[in-house]
């Protein structure tokens, strides 16, 4: 235990006066604004010593001291192996010997609230602050039990008398957000932290507290725009010291690991990629970055309906493979495997392929991703090489109906079987014509007039160009309002 007569430069049977005085010198040679821990210990000392009741019972420690260390060793013990309830034994012991020494009773405030005993932890620490009522850690232990048993308002008056005793103190700032985010008073969260911030009228390397908690206020409110500003102020306060930016970088980036193991990655993203500005040789950081880059960029593509789905199983199996059912896995494989193998489908496919190419390089090229997009390109190529050429499309008509399905009236029109129009109409007659019993009776009736038509089209250029605008009208409805 600490020697309170010591710490204040006095006698042990100093009078009151004395007491007093060696209190007031000690503030001379260690003031508060300067020498916080001293103070603290000097503060501790006087409010001991200047009650009869705590003296007696301080001076009762010093007589027994021999067998309260003996008791105070096994404590140690016991916490270090957390047996709390042998713990708890030993402390009530020692205050058998010494009822009122307020460092024991701290102690056994603190295994209490260990043990969950919330309630005895807060009458512990309402008789230490009736004695001790500017400290600080009393104030906070107690702030802390309302916290556990849910009753945030009791908490944030507690943690604010603390903070009003010491501005600085990093518990008391986190307790009051913390109940307030507890109440949901997320404004008045971010206000007390503001006010901790403009306190001194400079922002500044101190700030870097106030202003992390304020990341975590602005993700709650999913403000995207203030923790950005934040992010920018934390950045211009880092000192130039490679020390101080190595400490910031390594608070931010737990938090943004943390963001991420939470699915947050909007957030972890934009907090890592400060990071890798303070330092930016840091591998965990990196693969951070680039990993929540990665999500970010899947979560937008999977949003995107002007991409279909089948172009982005492989992005989607990629991230969430091992959250989809089997069942599901197979039939997306499946359909796909179907879509490679109609040409129609096969050709759309490509032009979405291609869209999540050049809209999302940074998912198109991870090496798994890309690995199986390939895979699908390779496939198509295959089915592609085998098709019989335009022009034996052209030489045998009927053979091309029979077999292939080709719209011919429309490769005529259009001069080639892989035009982008013709791709829409075979789209409509597959999807839409060919599912009915109607749609197929229109079909075969085309199939039977077309290669006549197809051949008069191509020898008289003014009939083809009036089809052609039909076509195009046709199209354009189909795009619209059909084939969305």
């Amino acid at each position: 235990m600490k020697n309170y007569y010591e710490i204040l430069n006095i006698n042990k049977d100093a009078t009151q006066e004395e007491i007093k005085s060696g209190y007031k010198k000690m503030l001379r040679k260690y003031p508060p604004e300067k020498e916080q821990e001293k103070y603290k210990e000097i503060r501790e000392a006087y409010d001991t010593l200047k009650d009869e009741k705590s003296r007696k019972n301080y001076d009762a420690y010093f007589h027994h001291e021999k067998d309260i260390k003996t008791l105070e060793d096994k404590y140690t013990e016991y916490m270090e192996a957390k047996n709390y309830n042998e713990a708890e034994k030993v402390l009530k012991k020692i205050l058998i010997i010494s009822p009122e020494i307020a460092h024991i009773k701290d102690k056994l405030g603190k295994v209490f609230f260990l043990e969950e005993k919330y309630n005895k932890s807060i009458e512990i620490y309402k008789e230490l602050i009736k004695e001790y009522p500017h400290n600080v850690d009393y104030l906070i232990k107690l702030g802390g039990n309302y916290q556990k048993i849910e009753k945030y308002e009791i908490s944030r008056m507690y943690f604010l008398t603390a903070y009003a005793l010491d501005t600085s103190s990093s518990e008391a700032i986190s307790g009051v957000v913390h109940s307030c985010i507890k109440e949901n008073k997320i404004s008045e969260a971010i206000d007390f932290l503001n006010e901790n911030i403009e306190k001194d009228d400079k922002l500044d390397f101190e700030d870097f507290f106030a202003l992390s908690k304020l990341l975590e206020c602005y993700i709650i409110k999913n403000d995207m725009s203030s923790l950005k500003e934040t992010l920018e102020k934390i950045e211009k306060i880092a000192p130039e010291d490679e020390e101080s930016k190595g400490f910031i970088s390594w608070k931010l980036g737990k938090f943004a690991a943390e963001l991420y193991d939470m699915g947050i990655y909007e957030y972890s993203k934009e907090i890592s990629q400060i990071c890798l500005k303070l330092t930016p040789d840091i591998d965990l950081i990196k693969e951070l970055y680039k990993q929540a880059d990665l999500f970010v960029e899947a979560n937008k593509l999977i949003k995107d309906e002007t991409i279909e789905y089948l172009a982005k199983f492989p992005v989607v199996n990629y991230f969430y493979g091992d959250e989809l059912e089997n069942n599901l896995k197979e039939m997306a494989l499946k359909n796909l495997n179907g879509c490679i193998r109609n040409f129609a489908s096969r050709e759309m496919l490509k032009k979405e392929i291609n869209k999540i190419k050049w809209n999302y390089p940074t998912l198109y090229y991870e090496t798994s991703i890309n690995k199986f997009y390939n895979e699908i390109w390779s496939a198509m190529d295959r089915l592609s090489n085998s098709r019989p050429s335009t022009k034996y499309y052209y030489e045998d008509t009927q053979y091309i109906a029979r077999k292939k399905g080709a719209c011919y009236i429309a490769t005529a029109v259009y001069g080639s079987y892989d035009s982008d129009e013709v791709l829409v109409l075979r789209r409509f007659r597959d999807e839409i014509l060919k599912p009915t019993k109607i749609g197929r009776k229109m079909v075969a009736f085309y199939y039977k007039y077309s290669p006549y038509l197809s051949k008069k089209l191509k020898l008289n250029s003014i009939p083809s160009n009036i089809i052609k605008f039909i076509l195009n009208s046709f199209i354009k409805f189909l795009n619209r309002y059909i084939l969305k």
